[in-house]
């Protein structure tokens, strides 16, 4: 069973060329979040998407992002740099305590290096929300209709 994708409803609030300001609650894009109460996030979130043609200041908006690019990404993000820095380390700790350190060290910033290009090379177009327009009339939580 595959799961749907990620959504947050949200609110424009700046139109800048082709690219759109969306103000979104963290409540709706969060709701199903264990850490929602340590994430820090506060309980409004800004981003910039891709703006529609008939996008305007105030247009109510639905943000959707795949499940799978988004669990890819955090692997890599997440995954890739722990792995280098235990390889890295695992690969000079013959040659005692400090070498493993200073390859535990080069471990890790070879991980950041490749999250960083994997993220330009791979993940940057996959991981740009789909945006769609809703009801105008549609209210929000904490907004008055």
């Amino acid at each position: 069973m595959t799961a749907g994708p990620l959504q947050a409803r949200g609110r424009v609030v700046g139109v800048h060329g082709d690219v759109a300001e969306v103000r979104i609650d963290a409540a709706s894009g969060c709701h199903a979040c264990r850490a929602r109460a340590v994430c820090g996030h506060g309980s409004e979130q800004s981003l910039r998407v891709t703006a529609l043609a008939d996008m305007a200041v105030g247009d109510p908006v639905l943000l959707e992002l795949d499940q799978a690019n988004f669990a890819l990404a955090m692997a890599i993000g997440y995954l890739l740099p722990v792995v280098t820095l235990l390889l890295g380390a695992a690969l000079f700790s013959f040659a005692g305590d400090a070498a493993a350190a200073l390859g535990a060290a080069l471990g890790l910033t070879t991980g950041l290096f490749l999250v960083r290009l994997l993220h330009r090379r791979l993940l940057a177009g996959n991981l740009q929300p789909t945006v769609s327009v809703t009801c105008s009339s549609q209210s929000f939580p904490g907004e008055s209709p």
